[in-house]
């Protein structure tokens, strides 16, 4: 059992909070005065979903569903191409986003890279969903994002309860008896967990086109996976002081976008090495760094640290399974002392997966093993670039050569695909209940509810200082020249000096709090706003990486 009395327990929490989600930046432009540059900014590039497809020519239209358990969810449809013309295909597309994401993840790029905007130009009727929970669909017929009951939600009832309902409400608008769903990482999850769990759903898919496919991560080389172990006491400390929700979308996101990941240097260290490709994979040469400032504008995009801890639970287990809340309340929840597994053997859905073979988040050899897991996988292979990582599936330069033609390719061969549903006899209009009654484990404030661990056998800042090049080293990818290998250290070395910095930084918060008086933490974030810009860039210099690079 966690002891919260302990004083500095609250504090350590945040310390590891400020470091492992890099937050700091958003304090430090949070007491940085605005700009006239963040105004212009924001009129110009952070524009909503419905705001983008309009800008690109498109006719679009908002529609709501509602969930067996009362989210109210926020849809996006390109209901005509840009020449106003009405769908010619058999079936509506439906697209699902990725983790911390939103329907503006698909459109940001504009309609020369929107997979969205080249389906509708195709011929085909759209359609954007945004899960419970983001940006777009913060609303419920009970409940409030004030309350923790609202935030009480994994990938599972996104699969259970999202999907469905999102899928009937489309159906029904489109007189269709089936549609095509692609997903992007999370959204990947979700369809293999409805399809799983809610197998009368599988009838209703044409076809299932997975891009970076996510549902086994014991192998990742993210660097989030080393922080995965942390994920309990971090749950149960956004559910005291966020009521359960994590990064949702702040308003000094628009600023950070504007200066930050705007000015060449600070954009190329900052925004693309230390965020995206430590998590995602580097790609220096196809991953479309002009397109930073749009996607920090509109990701993160909100979810709850709930579902968050589902996916550090995947990281630490060699299994797809349900939310795992420990020995004791599993046996409440489930009947069992362990989660259950997704039966993946149990779908029948036409899937083909397409992924990245430098995705260091969603590693070839866990995509390997979910695609022996799918009894009617239709195609399985690597985007054509060897530096793909986990977004280049959406934001790469070649993306309409590389993988948003490929997937129009399989949409219409699958459109008029000849095939029958092998397995139980659902009807197409069959709606489960069975799920309307489900009693929902609430947070009420007693850890018990949480898998126990000691905090205090926890690895440490100093662990994480002592091996961070080992760390760094491990996210990196196989040079194929020199070339190649001459980027990949200049990066490594641009990642030591950032997060060793950062280390220092948390460490000394530490130290202050022992002292700590009204207005400490507000001074200390000026002096290292300081140090930000002296001795920060001495420091890049004293390593000689040259990062004024296109």
């Amino acid at each position: 059992m966690l002891n919260m009395k302990f004083p500095l327990f609250e504090f350590r929490l945040f310390q590891l909070q400020i470091f492992f989600n890099l937050w700091l930046l958003l304090f430090i432009i949070a007491n940085t005065p605005r700009s006239y540059a963040s105004d212009v900014f924001k009129n110009k590039v952070s524009l909503s979903t419905v705001e983008i497809i309009q800008k690109n020519g498109y006719a679009v239209e908002i529609h709501e569903v509602v969930t067996e358990d009362g989210y109210i969810l926020e849809m996006h449809r390109i209901p005509r191409n840009r020449r106003n013309q009405d769908p010619t295909k058999n079936h509506p597309v439906f697209v699902h986003h990725g983790l911390l994401g939103s329907s503006a993840d698909w459109v940001l790029a504009g309609a020369n890279m929107s997979l969205p905007m080249q389906l509708s130009d195709a011929g085909f009727d759209v359609w954007l969903t945004n899960c419970r929970g983001n940006t777009y669909s913060r609303k419920h017929t009970s409940l409030t994002v004030n309350q923790n009951a609202f935030w009480d939600f994994s990938i599972d009832e996104i699969g259970k309860y999202d999907l469905p309902a999102a899928i009937d409400y489309i159906l029904i608008e489109t007189n269709s008896s089936q549609l095509h769903y692609i997903g992007f990482s999370m959204g990947t999850s979700v369809f293999f967990i409805m399809a799983s769990e809610r197998p009368e759903y599988q009838p209703k898919i044409r076809s299932q086109i997975s891009l970076a496919p996510v549902a086994y991560l014991t192998n990742s080389r993210s660097i989030v996976k080393h922080f995965a172990v942390y994920s309990k006491i971090i749950n149960t400390m956004f559910q005291r002081i966020s009521k359960g929700m994590f990064m949702p979308h702040f308003r000094t996101q628009d600023f950070l976008a504007s200066t930050l990941c705007t000015e060449k240097l600070t954009r190329n260290i900052i925004c693309e090495t230390c965020f995206i490709f430590s998590i995602c994979g580097s790609d220096p040469y196809d991953f479309d760094a002009d397109l930073i400032p749009s996607i920090t504008s509109h990701s993160p995009a909100g979810t709850s640290a709930k579902l968050t801890t589902h996916y550090a639970q995947l990281m630490l287990k060699d299994t797809f399974c349900q939310y795992d809340y420990g020995t004791a309340m599993n046996m409440r929840v489930y009947n069992s002392t362990v989660p259950p597994t997704y039966d993946l053997k149990s779908i029948q859905v036409p899937i083909t997966l397409i992924y990245g073979e430098n995705d260091i988040l969603s590693v070839v050899k866990d995509v390997t093993k979910l695609k022996d897991q799918l009894p009617k996988l239709m195609d399985f292979f690597p985007v054509d670039n060897p530096y793909c990582n986990h977004v280049d599936l959406l934001w790469s330069k070649d993306v309409t050569i590389k993988i948003n033609n490929p997937v129009k390719e399989i949409l219409l061969k699958t459109d008029d695909m000849d095939w029958i549903y092998p397995g139980p006899n659902f009807s197409l209009d069959t709606k489960d209940t069975s799920y309307n009654n489900v009693e929902k484990i609430i947070y009420n404030g007693n850890l018990s509810l949480y898998p126990t661990t000691n905090s205090y056998d926890l690895l440490g800042l100093d662990f994480f200082k002592g091996n961070l090049d080992t760390l760094i080293r491990n996210t990196m990818p196989i040079s194929i020249d020199d070339n190649d290998t001459e980027e990949f250290e200049r990066q490594r070395k641009v990642l030591n000096v950032v997060l060793e910095n950062m280390i220092d930084f948390s460490v000394s918060i530490d130290t202050e709090n022992k002292r700590s008086h009204q207005g400490y933490f507000s001074n200390k974030i000026s002096n290292w706003v300081e140090k930000l810009s002296t001795d920060f860039l001495k420091d890049l210099r004293e390593t000689k990486i040259d990062y004024d690079r296109n």
